[in-house]
Order: structure tokens, then sequence, then C-alpha cells
């Protein structure tokens, strides 16, 4: 059988090619009008090989070739294509043309191009853009599905398309050419360098849709998420210090274990500088606090900056070993689409992204029965973050548990066992002074507001449960979560992705060296504590710790309220800075102010930055053994 596509020939060629297919009932002529290109002419010819298919003529397994008909071609290598077909079980074979006729920048090109298509197929090509070409008919025109072809092009994207849907294709079979001709220009050949990755990205999208979801917009949605996703991380990678809702505790934690480290070279249990002393060095963290740690002396601050964007890299290619499902660049951009998730991730909530990405990475090998790789990855999640790591192994047992019917039993057995050896991680956890110092409803609330980070591992299990339903909703649902993402963000704006740190209080301490041995209260709002780090890093105690339950921002009742819980602190020192939130630096003020009155504190340093400090002297029977003896 035999299909001439007339690409819009200007001479006699579409005449004496239809006298001579006359009569002939296995050849057949499609004529274009006008010169559409070879992608448009090869296509109109696949097309009619589909028809032949559908109309029963031919079978899946039959083979079809490509060949030109200038004669540049050599028709009696077909036979040896062929057979080299079927000998190597092969669904397609492409010329590797003797490019020995050719100029070496000719050549040079022409390597140019195969290398972009082995990275783009991920197969060994040596010369994709040969177009003698010998197929099976059935993948050929499977893969015809998402090629969508552009000058040139079919023939790379075609080889790039098989090769990613698995089949295999050789392009090994040398052959002759028999006319040196070629009209590629370089403007071609750009296209299809750009081509090659595009058919790979197109059928990644479309590959497990339905042949009716697969709209253009499943293929830029991806773009414009990845796309954003990426320039707020490379913009987080310009801070040395990343101003975050929880960004201080890390690199205040980093910078103390460094110092101990290096320079008193010491093993650190508690944070000296921290909740008087009594703060854990590990509240959670161990990973990736200590290895940054042994790097700050070379990087500095920078080294905290860049384990969150490495963290969230590892998290995200985590959840694509833990969900293949989440490779497809549409379903992964609704997991990027989670208010929750960017919420964690510009408030700088590093210790929970590294704690995900194990547990991720521990799902994922226990699903594949790599159970000793499970219970390390998994203990490693729990290690970096208690809460999270148990939470999100708790999650993912109450879903299989709903999903199937049927207790989880073996990955409960594994989650034990990792918790097990996360346990001494547990125990510091539990120790932090917050812990037996708050109210059990502060606690309460505390933990409320950390189950919405949750939601990172609960979407990337019902995304790819729910995809058939998603497929058919696909605008309303990324158009609902989009909307969401973008009301987080305007409602908590990413400042740090445009702040820069600053030297908070350098006027105050200036005029007031730290005073060894004294205890300071640093206020400042939540994303400006680099302010209390500089107090640590100029030798201050801080009185409490980076939680904000610890730092007790609040309206307070009455001077003996907030007395009572300067004397539990056992604070020396107020400093109040211009960027407090006005509620709290106005009701901090006034309760001073009343202690100055009383002769419990005097003014210690107004400054033009707004900065005011005082000094507290309350009598040692103001002090109680309890912050829960405080009426607060």
């Amino acid at each position: 059988r035999l299909i001439v596509v007339d690409d819009g020939s200007v001479d006699a060629t579409p005449e004496i090619v239809d006298r001579w297919a006359a009569g002939k009932d296995k050849a057949r002529v499609v004529h274009f009008p006008q010169n559409r290109g070879l992608s448009a002419a090869l296509r109109a010819g696949w097309d009619e090989v589909r028809a032949m298919l559908a109309a029963g003529e031919i079978s899946p397994d039959d083979v079809a070739f490509s060949i030109d008909a200038d004669g540049q071609h050599e028709p009696a290598a077909l036979d040896g294509m062929i057979e080299h077909l079927i000998d190597t079980g092969s669904v397609c074979v492409i010329g590797n043309r003797d490019m020995g006729y050719h100029s070496p920048y000719k050549r040079f090109g022409n390597a140019v191009m195969t290398v972009i298509g082995r990275l783009s197929g991920w197969s060994k090509f040596n010369d994709i853009e040969s177009g003698y070409r010998v197929f099976r008919v059935g993948p050929l025109l499977e893969a015809q599905e998402f090629y969508r072809g552009y000058k040139y092009s079919e023939t790379v994207e075609v080889a790039v398309i098989l090769a990613r849907l698995g089949y295999r294709v050789d392009n090994s079979y040398r052959i002759n050419i028999p006319v040196a001709r070629t009209r590629t220009r370089l403007y071609d050949a750009a296209v299809d360098a750009v081509c090659m990755p595009l058919a790979w990205y197109r059928l990644a999208c479309w590959r497990d849709l339905p042949a009716a979801a697969r709209s253009r917009f499943v293929t830029l949605l991806p773009v414009a998420v990845a796309g954003l996703a990426a320039v707020a991380l490379l913009l987080m990678l310009t801070r040395t210090f990343y101003l975050g809702d929880d960004s201080a505790q890390s690199y205040g934690h980093v910078w103390y274990l460094s110092e101990a480290l290096f320079t008193h070279h010491q093993w650190p249990w508690h944070v000296a500088q921290l909740e008087n002393g009594h703060a854990v060095m590990f509240p959670y963290g161990i990973i990736p606090w200590l290895p940054d740690a042994l790097l700050y002396p070379v990087f500095g601050d920078w080294i905290v900056t860049f384990s969150m964007v490495l963290g969230v890299v590892a998290m995200l290619v985590a959840v694509c070993h833990f969900r293949p499902e989440l490779r497809n660049p549409f379903l992964f951009s609704l997991f990027l689409l989670n208010p929750l998730l960017w919420n964690g991730i510009t408030q700088f909530q590093l210790t929970t992204v590294w704690a995900f990405a194990f547990v991720f990475a521990g799902l994922g090998q226990l699903e594949r029965g790599r159970n000793v790789r499970a219970v390390i990855l998994l203990a490693l999640g729990v290690a970096s973050h208690p809460m999270m790591g148990i939470g999100a192994l708790g999650v993912y047992g109450v879903f299989e548990w709903v999903r199937a019917s049927d207790f989880p039993l073996r990955a409960a057995a594994l989650g034990a066992v990792a918790v097990l050896l996360a346990s001494p991680a547990v125990v510091l956890f539990l120790s932090t002074p917050l812990v037996s110092e708050a109210k059990p409803a502060v606690i309460a609330l505390s933990v409320l507001d950390n189950v919405r980070r949750f939601s990172v591992p609960l979407l990337a299990l019902l995304i790819p449960e729910l995809r058939g339903r998603i497929y058919l909703r696909q605008g309303g649902v990324a158009g609902f979560l989009a909307f969401a993402t973008a009301a987080a963000l305007v409602f908590l704006p990413p400042s740090g992705l445009w702040e820069s740190t600053q030297p908070r209080f350098a006027g105050y301490l200036a005029a007031n060296p730290i005073r060894p041995g004294d205890s300071y209260r640093v206020t400042v709002s939540n994303n400006h504590e680099d302010g209390m780090v500089q107090f640590m890093k100029a030798g201050a105690i801080l009185a409490n710790e980076f939680f904000t339950e610890s730092e007790h921002r609040q309206v307070w009742p009455d001077p003996g309220a907030y007395a009572c819980f300067l004397a539990t602190k056992s604070v020396d020192h107020v400093v109040v800075g211009r960027e407090y939130p006005s509620p709290f630096r106005e009701s901090e003020l006034h309760m001073l102010d009343a202690l100055v009155q009383q002769g419990d504190a005097e003014l210690e340093y107004r400054g033009d930055d707004g900065t005011v400090a005082y000094t507290v002297r309350l009598p040692a029977s103001a002090r109680r053994d309890s912050l829960r003896d405080c009426h607060l």
C-alpha cells in the first residue's frame, strides 16, 4: 500500500501522480493546495494509515515507513530496515545516515540535535533527524496522539515520544545517502531543538488523561505555576537571612550550635542564650540544623537559607517518588497550588519541610517493600520534626485505612519502629520549657494551628486518588486552588522575598552594651525576629524562645499580671522595637510606664529608630514558680 502526499507542488507532479494512481486500489493520493511543511504532510499520511486501521484493512502489527520522494533516500535499504526491526524487537527503526558527504558544520549541527534528542527521549539516538523510518503501526499511531509538529519537527518529535512511551526505538541501522541535498536552515534546527523537549513535556502532561481532557490549559498551567515557584525559591536564595515568621528559630539555633562546636568545642544540650538557658538545643530540627551548623563557618547565615530551598526541592522530589502520579505536570501543579504549602514555605517552616521530605521518601520505600530504607527515612522525618513527622505518618495510616477498609498493619509496625528509633528527638521535643509552663489551652491552640500543615501530605494522597474527577473539572479545581493560594499570599504577604535583614537595634546596642548574665525581653514583629538573633550574637541572654507562645505577644490585663510575667521569666531589660505590632507595643509600654511609677523599672533608652528600652527592678517577692500562677 502506498500513500502519496502532494505538498502543494507547483509543477506537473499532481497530474503525473494522479494518472499513475488511477485504478490502483492500494495507492492513495492526498493533495494540499499549498505547501504546509513536512510535519503537516506526514500527519496527513499517517491519518490515512489510521483510517486504514479503523477500517480493518491493516493491523497494529503491520509495518509502515516514510520516505522522501526527492531521491535522497535509497529504497533498497528498506528491506534491511524491516529485517532489523524484526530481529531487534523494535517498534521503530530510524536510519542512521552516513553523514560523510556533509560539511563539518552540518555534522556538528546534527550531533547537537541528537544530543538534545537523547536528553528529551532518554534513549540512545545516533541520528534523530533522519527521515527514513520504519514503524509498527500501533505504536506509531499512539505516538501521533501526542505530537503537534511544526516545519520539520515531526521526525524528532515522534522519535522522542515513542522512546518516552517506553517503546524500543533503534537508531543504529546504517544507511547511505545517494543524493546530497539539504534545505534545512538554522531556523529549522532551532525549531527542532525546541520541539523535542516540548514533545516530552506534552506527553508528560497528556499521557494519563482521557483524550477529551488533553487541553492546552493542562500544558500551560504547570509552566506558570512552576515558573512562579522557581522565581520565589530563587529570590529566597538571594537572602542571607530570610525574614519569615518562623525563620529566626532556625538561624538562631544554627548560629549557636556552630559557635558551641567550633568556638567553645562542646556539644550543647541546651541553648544558654534562650529561655534564660533552659531552652533545649533541639526542640526539633537535628536535621537540617546540625549539617547547617557544620557548614556555617564557611557560608554564614546563608547556609540556613540554602537548606530551606534544598528542603523544598527534596520534598517535591520525594512526593513524586511517593506518588508517581504526581509526575504528571498538571497534577504536580495542583499539589503546588496549596495555599498552606506556600504559607509554610514563605513563613520558613524549615524543619517541617525536611520532615515531610523524609516521610514522603520513606513511604515511597515502604510501598516498594524496602522495609529497612523505609524505617531509616521515616525515623529521619520524625527526628526533623516529631509532631510533623508523626502527624504525617498518621495522615497516611488513616487515609490507607479508609481507602482500603483494612488497617495498614505493616505500615503501622514500621512507623512505630521509626518513632522508636527517633525517640530521643521526641523526648527533646517534649522537654521544651514551653510544654511545661504554658497553659493546656495554649498548647491545644498551638497544636490546632499546626494541624493545617498536614494539608501537604493529605493533598499528596488525595490528588492521585481523585485524578479522574479532577481531569473532568480541571479548570474549576485549578481556579479554586489558585485563588486560595493568591488570597493566602495577599493576606499573609511573603515579605521576606523583597525585604532584607536590617540592624534592628544598632543604636541601643551601641549605647547600652550587653550586660553579662542579664536577661533581655526583646519584642519585634514575627517576621523581624532577626533583631532577636542580633541580640544573641551580641552576647545577650533572651528571656524567651522563638516560639510565639513563649514570647507572650499580648495585650496585658493589668500591671500586676505583667510584673508577675516579668518576674517569673527573670527579665532584667525590656527592649520594645518599632516594628512590634501596635496594640501589643502600646500595651507593653503602658505596663512599663506603670512599673516606672511604682519604682520597679526605669527608662533605659529611647532611640530615633523608635526603640524604647527599660531596666526592670522587681522585688524578689514578685517572682512566681510558674507562669500559670500569673493571671495573663
